[in-house]
């Protein structure tokens, strides 16, 4: 199972805004170091990789909104903002106020504007702090032909595969392809070279080889709360930065219930076996954290590196992670 090293490092570094046009601020940069677990007797084991230091963004500064268009006064954006082939580049972050944390891709810009996919208008109020910040993409975490973390194999079945949410709740297969046309794949052979990794998004690896694979990420820690939007169907998250959380902390925000068809799931790897266990909140007589059989579950184990959660409401729920680093 992946193990997180949080004794990041502290480093105070003047982020130089790219594409020539930001106000430049001091950040937090940090690294963390995980495992992907080798697969030890099975055919294969489980681990999950967090996505919680981003990379240095491109303008921070006030903003207003009205709808999905949000403006900027002292802007002067230029480059490319907006998707490339379909996929976003960019996405917006809120950094101050109630909605702080709240992210959006970023669809279309102007010189002094960006049109983003969600409306956060309501979280952006005139002098609201704003970030445009590039997308982690999958080859920035897990390499791609050189520096390549993962094995790669001709196939999808010969491969270690990797796991992600997709636009409906599922998780979609990715893998990287050795040999005539190499390179990152969906399972079924379609090119996913720019594939995206959002904030606070976590990679569930299937390893197939014996050796554990030692991960160090670099980048930017949070300096506001993070938000993790839990959709209809599966969601993946972690910990917002490279500190501890723990499975007690995502109730009430998530539903529980009676039972554990009634209750949002939980998926958390068996440290032993390495395939996914499911938890839920029990609400009620009896109430608590409990296992998919109903046995008490440790609510104070730390899911920091990563883990699911299964929405079976239609409506949208919300975990705000306070800042306490």
């Amino acid at each position: 199972m992946k193990k997180l090293n949080v004794a990041f490092s502290i480093l105070v570094a003047a982020v130089m805004a790219g594409n020539a046009q930001t106000t430049a601020t001091s950040e937090i940069v940090g690294y963390q170091t995980s495992t992907i677990a080798g697969k030890g007797s099975g055919s294969s084991f489980l681990s999950f990789v967090p996505n919680n230091l981003s990379k240095s963004a491109i303008y921070t500064g006030s903003a207003s909104a009205s709808g999905t268009m949000v403006t900027f006064p002292d802007a002067s954006l230029t480059g490319t903002l907006g998707p490339v082939s379909g996929v976003p580049t960019h996405y917006l972050l809120v950094k101050t106020g109630a909605g702080a944390g709240f992210v959006s891709d970023v669809t279309a810009f102007t010189a002094g504007s960006v049109t983003t996919a969600d409306d956060l208008s309501s979280s952006i109020t005139a002098g609201t702090t704003v970030s445009l910040v590039p997308h982690t993409k999958l080859t920035d975490i897990l390499g791609t032909t050189t520096g390549l973390l993962v094995t790669g194999g001709s196939t999808v079945t010969a491969a270690d595969n990797v796991y992600l949410v997709d636009a409906a709740g599922a998780l979609k297969i990715y893998y990287y392809k050795t040999g005539p046309g190499s390179g990152w794949k969906t399972s079924s052979g379609t090119d996913a070279t720019a594939t995206i990794v959002y904030p606070s998004e976590s990679i569930l690896v299937s390893r197939k080889q014996v050796a554990p694979v030692s991960i160090v990420t670099v980048g930017q820690v949070a300096s506001e709360q993070t938000k993790a939007v839990f959709t209809q169907n599966m969601n993946s998250a972690c910990s917002g930065a490279p500190v501890g959380l723990t499975l007690s902390s995502l109730y009430p925000a998530i539903s529980g219930g009676s039972t554990v068809s009634a209750a949002d799931n939980v998926f958390l790897i068996n440290p032993t076996t390495g395939a996914l266990d499911i938890f839920y909140y029990k609400t009620g007589p009896g109430s608590g954290w409990k296992t998919a059989a109903g046995a008490t579950a440790d609510a104070t184990r730390d899911i920091s590196s990563g883990y699911l959660v299964k929405r079976k409401a239609a409506t949208a729920a919300v975990f705000a992670q306070t800042k306490t680093w």
